[in-house]
């Protein structure tokens, strides 16, 4: 698939043709030629793409918010050697680009990384997008590989039973009496 530069570089290049044909100047057919064979060669370098397997877990599959979470990938080339690869995962709103090292033919790696767990609910992970582009980032193929995961990140967990006690007691003297007369506590840790 071109990108837009890709796009200008072959409507600015047939253009430049066309001017250069009806002036009778053969530089800018030349310049042309040559931005449309650049165009070819970018769509040639982006079509041939690795053939992985990719096997996703999530571990702990629930944490609280901020606590660490980890993605974990199984990536198995089924084809021919793959050289190092950066590719992108997709963890809720935000991308995770995960470096898999060299692959040889029918080799396995694991690779992990972190989730973001700085917002609370449902975090989902995936599918595992590799983008290739040529040098000149005239065109690009993002392909995607493997399934979908998810995280659940819950609301922040207390530190100790005293404070889980008193945020309980918050909570049911806020819910009977309504949360203007309900008295603020404070969830912070006492001992600390």
């Amino acid at each position: 698939m071109l990108t837009p530069l890709g796009r200008g570089t072959a409507a600015a290049s047939a253009v430049l043709y066309a001017a250069g044909w009806w002036l009778g100047y053969p530089e800018p057919a030349a310049f042309a030629v040559a931005g449309l064979v650049a165009v070819a060669a970018a769509a040639v370098w982006t079509l041939p793409g690795p053939k992985l397997e990719v096997r996703r877990e999530i571990g702990p599959a629930k944490v609280g918010r901020g606590e660490p979470a980890t993605g974990i990938l199984h990536v198995t080339s089924a084809g021919r050697g793959v050289r190092g690869l950066t590719a992108r995962d997709a963890a809720g709103s935000a991308e995770v680009a995960v470096d898999v090292p060299r692959l040889r033919a029918g080799a396995t790696r694991t690779v992990s990384y972190g989730l973001p767990t700085d917002r609370r609910g449902r975090i989902a992970v995936g599918p595992l997008r590799l983008v290739r582009a040529d040098p000149l980032r005239l065109a690009r193929r993002v392909r995607e590989y493997g399934a979908r995961g998810r995280c659940w990140c819950a609301p922040g967990r207390s530190c100790c039973r005293r404070c889980r006690r008193a945020a309980r007691t918050t909570w049911r003297v806020r819910r009977a009496t309504g949360p203007r007369r309900a008295p603020r506590r404070s969830t912070r840790c006492a001992s600390t």
